[in-house]
């Protein structure tokens, strides 16, 4: 119930309203003292929010006395409550679209929340239409997300993504992805994972988060310099990995069988 009404709210049905239609639905016909004891609304309240509901539709009263009160079915209300919402994003769409937006592309915007960042992300790829470059950890991809993945990895042109996962789970519905596989060293590098998501190299996504998702230091920006970096930054792991995939006894031979060596990057007095 406690859903039903977070849900109901962001679509101006107060908390009692709620309670009443769906008492009313439950129960069947009822006058409003019943309506009043078994929803638990109080009888000085109950009769004007079944006045409210009279006048959202969602509850009927007969002609005669006693008054006696009845909720539309569910089908019909969610009918209607679909129809509206398509014909206000109709109308958003027309209008919004018509208002030209002003972009700032240097400035780096900062996302407050995991849930944003798994929005801005999700938007991002939905919206590509020619490139998707993607650093990503099995931790973040939800059915949701690979399910946009999917679809993009059929549209765009060049679709490259790298797979991070602390419990190497690898296995995903995607066709062209790389499996990182050193995870471990990495995190001692960033000291948590990461997420980067560049699309069409005209904006990205990049940042850290640590385990719980509380600590969340994100950024969305259309940067030149950073979607550039961040850009050659999933490129330059795909060549590596690519590389090590495609001759791994050699590399093993002269780096060690973990790669261990590659690393080894400062001079070494």
């Amino acid at each position: 119930m406690e859903t039903i009404v977070q849900i109901m709210k962001k679509y101006d049905f107060s908390e009692m309203e709620t309670l009443v239609y769906t008492t009313l639905l439950e129960k069947g016909v009822m006058t409003g003292y019943e309506v009043s004891k078994q929803s638990g609304v109080a009888r000085s309240k109950v009769y004007n929010v079944l006045e409210k509901l009279m006048k959202k539709n969602l509850v009927v009263v007969n002609k005669s006395e006693p008054k006696l009160y009845n909720a539309i079915s569910s089908d019909e209300f969610l009918s209607r409550l679909e129809k509206n919402v398509k014909q206000d994003l109709s109308i958003l769409e027309n209008n919004l679209g018509k208002i030209k937006e002003q972009e700032e592309e240097e400035l780096l915007w900062k996302l407050e929340s995991y849930e944003n960042v798994l929005e801005k992300v999700e938007h991002l790829i939905s919206n590509a239409s020619k490139s998707l470059l993607i650093q990503i950890w099995e931790d973040d991809l939800s059915n949701e997300l690979l399910n946009v993945l999917q679809e993009a990895e059929e549209r765009v042109e060049k679709f490259v993504l790298i797979l991070f996962s602390n419990a190497h789970n690898y296995d995903i519905p995607i066709k062209n992805y790389y499996i990182h596989g050193f995870e471990e060293e990495k995190l001692q590098d960033f000291g948590s994972r990461w997420i980067n998501v560049v699309a069409d190299e005209k904006e990205v996504v990049f940042g850290t988060m640590d385990s719980s998702n509380y600590l969340i230091d994100v950024t969305w920006t259309h940067n030149r310099a950073m979607v550039s970096l961040s850009k050659e930054y999933v490129k330059h792991d795909a060549y590596t990995l690519k590389i090590i995939k495609e001759s791994p006894s050699e590399l093993q031979e002269k780096y060690g069988k973990d790669f261990e060596k590659i690393r080894l990057i400062y001079r070494e007095d």
